[in-house]
């Protein structure tokens, strides 16, 4: 065991000690903190006054922050709707006496409190994403909103083809969360599910860079039959490479989610970090706070790093040219990035989306098709990392009895 830990650490600092991977590394990091800012690189409208996107931020974050902890009842939405009445007519009213009088249409008055922060801004924004409709959301009661939320749920639903027996299964799942949601600011945490498909790529990018000539760079040098022959060139090397692969990727991901949200925190705070999913993401059939789905995402962004990086691994001991296994990485992101299935071909859909490629994307959380495992219903964030996990190990099996056969044939 001390040997593997010697040749470990030693491939390790094999990985670590490349300009490339500093270089890229530099980069990759800049970018995760760029994410959170790029938003604020923007004009925003107050009222008449055009101010910068950061401004435009912390006026809406205060008035959020004055929202919390309130439920979103017909109490709330009354205020809403009265506030925002009162700004029509007090416009309507300035309107006259400046000696000019406006026809104030029903999209004249959406683009209005669409363009300016306000006191229930927040609110009002969220039930407009419910109602798709700004003169409904200044009308809606909350049973209406919440039936018109669970509306748009079983059209995605049906959308998706779900079976009986799945409506069935998040029927009772429905009946779990607790109503009226209670209103928080979670844009921090929202924001890395939106960010995530990004850092995705960007990881994906990194390994494919970094670990690409962890076997292949021994027969570019000639150096294979140095290390064939040598006392743990047979067994103990192709272990400590692997696991110096999986140690470089969990690090890897680790550092740009932490990066990012770490910048996230300081643009927006860390509000919101137990309230209920359906804030955040109001179509979300997951009875679990914000804060817990984020650490979801973290957990299945490690497993997904693990992939990456024993599959780099293997493809560079199997091509032995660490071109061609750059290559292919490059070759299925565009891919995936061109190509959609749609829900109408339902087998062939699910399985696209469990590619670790598509899987963390910020509409997951409102895929509601499920995988039966030996009668029990399970998400795609609860099968993917089992799928995943099999995956490795026969990838690292395969990669030993390849790395195993060159070595006979090489004597």
């Amino acid at each position: 065991m001390k040997r593997i830990g010697t040749l470990y650490a030693y491939e390790l600092k094999k990985i670590a000690s490349r300009k490339i991977v500093w270089i890229v590394g530099i980069i990759m990091i800049f970018l995760c903190a760029f994410l959170s800012f790029s938003d604020l690189i923007s004009s925003s409208y107050y009222g008449e006054d055009e101010i910068s996107g950061y401004e435009a931020m912390k006026i809406n974050q205060e008035y959020a922050r004055n929202l919390a902890d309130r439920k979103i009842d017909d109490t709330l939405l009354r205020e809403m709707q009265d506030y925002y009445s009162r700004e029509d007519v007090e416009e309507s009213n300035d309107s006259i006496s400046g000696g000019q009088i406006s026809i104030i249409t029903d999209e004249s008055q959406e683009d209005e409190i669409d363009k300016g922060i306000k006191e229930y801004t927040p609110i009002y924004a969220y039930v407009k994403e419910i109602t798709e409709d700004s003169n409904m959301a200044l009308k809606i009661s909350s049973d209406e909103l919440y039936k018109m939320r669970e509306k748009s749920i079983l059209q995605n639903r049906t959308d998706q083809m779900l079976t009986e027996k799945e409506m069935d299964y998040w029927e009772e799942k429905d009946k779990q969360i607790e109503k009226p949601f209670t209103y928080e600011y979670t844009e921090s945490w929202s924001n890395l599910w939106n960010y995530m498909y990004t850092i995705n790529y960007m990881i994906l990018l990194m390994l494919a860079i970094c670990l690409s000539n962890v076997f292949s760079v021994e027969y570019l040098r000639k150096t294979d039959a140095i290390i064939l022959c040598s006392q743990y060139g047979k067994k103990h090397l192709y272990l400590a490479k692997v696991l110096a692969g999986i140690s470089f990727g969990v690090i890897i991901a680790i550092l740009f989610f932490g990066i990012t949200a770490i910048s996230s925190i300081c643009v927006y705070g860390a509000d919101g970090f137990s309230a209920a999913l359906q804030i955040a993401f109001p179509l979300s059939s997951w009875n679990i706070s914000v804060g817990e789905s984020v650490l979801v995402l973290l957990f299945v962004l490690l497993i997904i790093s693990v992939l990456y990086s024993v599959a780099i691994v293997i493809l560079s001991e199997i091509l032995k040219n660490s071109v061609a296994v750059m290559a292919i990485p490059v070759g299925i992101m565009i891919l995936t990035m061109m190509i959609d299935i749609p829900y109408q071909f339902r087998i062939a859909s699910q399985i696209y989306d469990l590619l670790p490629t598509n899987l963390l994307t910020v509409w997951e959380l409102w895929d509601d098709r499920l995988v039966s495992v030996l009668g029990k219903y399970l998400t795609n964030f609860q099968i993917a990392p089992i799928l995943y996990l099999i995956i490795i190990i026969v990838l690292f099996f395969v990669g030993k009895r390849v790395y195993l056969k060159h070595q006979i044939g090489a004597r």
